[in-house]
């Protein structure tokens, strides 16, 4: 087995923060980060490859650290392994060693580049049964031991598809990785993670000859019937970004409450499903700030928070207008909160197999999106998401297509006749119309023109993301708010 050095990046916590916890140690370091793997071809063509990416979040839940990471180093392009010319003798990058001794580096490490982030996403592709590493580094301490940290990890697709190992090497290493200072010259923590090859495991993706295996530890999705085809992930998130059932994007950036969706006779039950977003304007944009979902008789209404909270404190819900009342499910559709209580599940699968429902908040932001939704399930969906069939956004009666979009927020505005979802009422309520921005576009100017994070650091915070409409909304999303945490509500 061919050991393949693929270190894609660095990143150094700088000495001069000292109001929080170090973590040198293996075992303070595995508190702060995450893994997602899936199965991709960016850096092999047409040979099954596997992406690792390791996620560095000095705010996760537990981790002592709460501070900005001062350095990112990158040590390839792309995120896909460097070879010599022999095609054989891996390398660390730009540079010409494969001992990571004297590699030279591209001039992206210095802290003013990097923009000081508390969330990165580092990934990596490999084949497998080649060895992935990570290197991080925070205060000089020795660290001899090895550490295994395995875990249940959030993947890609919020699904979990395998508790993966991943080695910290501690200082028994031979992998001392250069950087451009002195910081990261000793006590340096290597994460190593060995790709899969032939194990039978689910982290074993490339096994065999199905193109892909399902992402998921729940049993495979079964194929929908004939003339009901897999339509693209619709939604609202953000700085209200809106999907339709044909995968076109829209912004709407009034306030008021709007009819995201309405499926008359949802599940052949003659119940329906309803779905309002209440927005919040903030100068010349505005956010989804709650969710609400009834389906029959029940209501579940999701609500963001600028709080730092931890633990159940993150969960601001109303069941049946109940503040922080249990849940199990929504008409009969068995509800789950994710374990970091950012994430509610309504899963449909008892009648939709594979379809789902999911609420996400970050900080005070709130998004909704409908996954594997069929004809079957959503053909009848009417609201400011357009018509199904089509995807063309319709008024209420219908008939007349909308193509301006103030115009189309302010005709699905919730009126009384689609019934009262939300726990209290919020400025403005039908007859008051919803409010809109004055000169959004002037004033959008003008804010960049004045924004202290530039939009090469807002294209390099969304860069991890993989659909090209998510980072657009990314970037659009730091530039408005100011804030390139922001990355972490996609």
């Amino acid at each position: 087995m061919k050991l393949t050095l693929s270190l894609t990046a660095i990143a150094a916590f700088g000495p001069t923060l000292v109001r929080a916890a170090d973590i040198g140690m293996c075992s303070a370091q595995a508190m702060c980060i995450d893994f997602t793997v899936k199965k991709t071809s960016e850096c092999f063509g047409e040979d099954c490859g596997i992406q690792v990416c390791m996620i560095l979040d000095t705010e996760k839940e537990g981790c002592p650290k709460e501070e900005n990471i001062s350095h990112l180093c990158s040590a390839s392009s792309g995120g896909c392994a460097a070879y010599d010319s022999d095609g054989v003798t891996p390398l660390t990058g730009k540079g010409t060693s494969s001992d990571c001794t004297s590699t030279t580096f591209d001039g992206k490490c210095e802290p003013e580049e990097y923009g000081g982030q508390r969330r990165i996403k580092m990934c990596q592709e490999g084949k497998p049964g080649e060895k992935l590493y990570w290197a991080l580094k925070d205060a000089d301490v020795a660290d001899t031991g090895s550490y295994d940290y395995t875990g249940v990890f959030p993947f890609d697709n919020d699904d979990t598809t395998c508790s993966p190992t991943v080695k910290c090497l501690g200082d028994g290493h031979s992998l001392e990785c250069a950087t451009p200072n002195s910081d990261m010259s000793s006590s340096t923590r290597v994460w190593e993670y060995t790709i899969p090859a032939d194990d039978g495991t689910a982290c074993d993706m490339c096994t065999g000859p199905t193109p892909d295996p399902p992402l998921s530890t729940l049993p495979p999705t079964p194929s929908p019937p004939p003339g009901s085809n897999i339509q693209p992930t619709p939604g609202g998130n953000g700085d209200p970004h809106f999907r339709t059932w044909k995968d076109e994007h829209f912004e709407f950036h009034g306030q008021c409450d709007i009819v995201m969706t309405n499926v008359k006779d949802f599940a052949n039950q003659s119940i329906d499903l309803d779905i309002h977003l209440r927005t919040s304007m903030v100068r010349h944009w505005s956010y989804i700030k709650a969710a609400s979902i009834r389906i029959g008789n029940d209501i579940l209404e999701i609500q963001g928070s600028a709080a730092k909270e931890d633990g159940e404190e993150k969960r601001h819900h109303w069941i049946n207008f109940e503040y922080r009342g249990d849940i199990t499910d929504v008409g009969g559709f068995p509800v789950t909160i994710s374990p970091r209580n950012n994430k509610y599940m309504i899963d449909l699968d008892s009648v939709y197999p594979g379809q789902k429902i999911e609420i996400m908040t970050y900080k005070e932001f709130v998004g909704v999106k409908m996954i594997g939704a069929t004809e079957e399930s959503f053909g009848s969906a009417t609201g400011i998401i357009g018509d199904f069939k089509t995807g063309k956004t319709y008024a209420r009666d219908g008939v007349t297509e909308l193509s301006d979009f103030n115009e189309l927020g302010m005709e699905w505005q919730v009126l009384p006749s689609d019934g009262k979802l939300f726990h209290e009422l919020a400025r403005p309520q039908f007859p008051e119309r919803c409010y809109l921005p004055e000169d959004p576009r002037g004033e959008r100017a003008r804010r960049l023109d004045e924004s202290s994070i530039s939009e090469e650091q807002a294209e390099a915070a969304c860069a991890g993301l993989e659909d090209k409409l998510s980072r657009k909304d990314c970037l659009y999303d730091i530039l408005a708010t100011q804030d390139l945490d922001m990355v972490g509500a996609y």
